[in-house]
């Protein structure tokens, strides 16, 4: 989980360094999303340099980009894989994980690898100070003040369970769909 996590991160990196580069260089596409394969196709197909060094330097940063996108496909693979062969317990949790909405397999698996058996937390209070996901406090006598979370605790479940609790910020889109001409909300 930590190598798809190093992964994702390297491939920000990627994309920024290809993306600035092309930008320093006033290489811009119009009216398609970035890093699409559109786009990929855009950079090898229009995008060339009269000067070797820069010509190399193009080659290399959509090739790292790619090389980043395959990594980390294969390690989701992994993470699939390493899902169907764990316990039932495990298989149990995480699929208990995945019924909250912003949770997928991937997201439920992290959350499983970070934090073990849950069985070994005494109460959530706990288990929440473990991730470090409790407000800070700052207490002398009567007065109690209680400012923003901690971030004492493991940075990596922290990470995944704040950026599933985004969404959680909307409200969720339901949709109806029809049987024989009646409209029939879920």
């Amino acid at each position: 989980m930590r190598a798809r996590e190093a992964a994702n991160e390297d491939q920000l990196k990627a994309r920024h360094r290809l993306g600035k580069f092309l930008l320093r260089h006033g290489r811009k596409p119009e009216g398609m999303t970035a890093w699409s394969k559109q786009y990929l196709e855009w950079i090898k197909t229009n995008v060339h340099f009269e000067i070797q060094a820069l010509e190399v330097t193009l080659l290399n940063y959509p090739h790292e980009v790619e090389y980043v996108a395959e990594r980390i496909a294969h390690l989701e693979t992994a993470i699939d894989e390493a899902v169907r062969e764990s316990s039932a317990e495990l298989r149990a949790v995480i699929e208990a994980l995945r019924a909250w909405r912003g949770v997928a397999q991937t997201t439920a698996a992290m959350i499983v690898s970070e934090l073990g058996s849950l069985s070994r937390f005494a109460s959530p209070r706990q288990l929440m100070g473990y991730s470090g996901l409790v407000a800070s406090e700052h207490s002398s006598g009567g007065r109690v003040h209680r400012g923003p979370i901690t971030k004492s605790g493991n940075a990596h479940l922290r990470r995944v369970l704040v950026e599933a609790s985004w969404s959680y910020h909307h409200r969720p889109k339901v949709t109806g769909f029809s049987c024989g001409g009646r409209r029939i909300l879920p």
